[in-house]
């Protein structure tokens, strides 16, 4: 009769650290239970300046570190030849005016949401789960063209957008 007490008790502090870990913090950006669930020493210390080259995005509940590329060079190399992408970071590409900028997964190892942003820090279209497209030659590559202008262009893990509900149309806070 113990061993059963003893058994459910375990069992009990198992599932609690199974908890812990799927829907703690640093697992993913989304809230679990109705939203952003920071604290205030959290919300002071979110306000200190990101690291150079870096900048905190926030649009609806995603919240990511996105590393700026502002250079030419960045910017053709983007998130190739990388074999992950943490789930809380993603890449922002910077441009000097507003434009039509078509994207491709040249090199890129796993899937990714592609969200254009116009000069207004409006979100003006969102490709989802674009994959990647290995053993294709660049003439075969999908292009990933917005019907829209945009002056910056966030890359994240697939899935994020969808899960955040990011729609054309919400505004996106960044600074540079």
């Amino acid at each position: 009769m113990n061993l059963k007490k003893d058994l459910a008790i375990i069992g009990g502090l198992f599932l609690v650290i199974v908890a812990l870990l799927v829907f703690g913090r640093g697992f993913t950006t989304v809230g679990k239970l109705g939203g952003p669930t920071e604290s205030t020493s959290t919300a002071n210390s979110s306000k200190k300046q990101v690291e150079k080259g870096q900048t905190r995005i926030r649009v609806k509940t995603l919240d990511v570190t996105a590393e700026i590329a502002a250079s030419d060079k960045d910017k053709k190399k983007g998130l190739s030849d990388r074999e992950s992408l943490p789930i809380s970071e993603g890449m922002l590409f910077v441009y000097d005016k507003l434009a039509i900028y078509t994207f491709w997964m040249k090199d890129v190892q796993f899937p990714i949401d592609i969200i254009w942003i116009d000069k207004d820090k409006k979100i003006v279209y969102i490709a989802q789960n674009a994959q990647p497209e290995p053993d294709r030659s660049d003439d075969e590559l999908k292009r990933y063209r917005p019907g829209a202008e945009s002056q910056y262009i966030l890359e994240i893990n697939a899935g994020l957008a969808d899960a955040h509900n990011l729609q054309v149309g919400n505004t996106v806070d960044f600074e540079l």
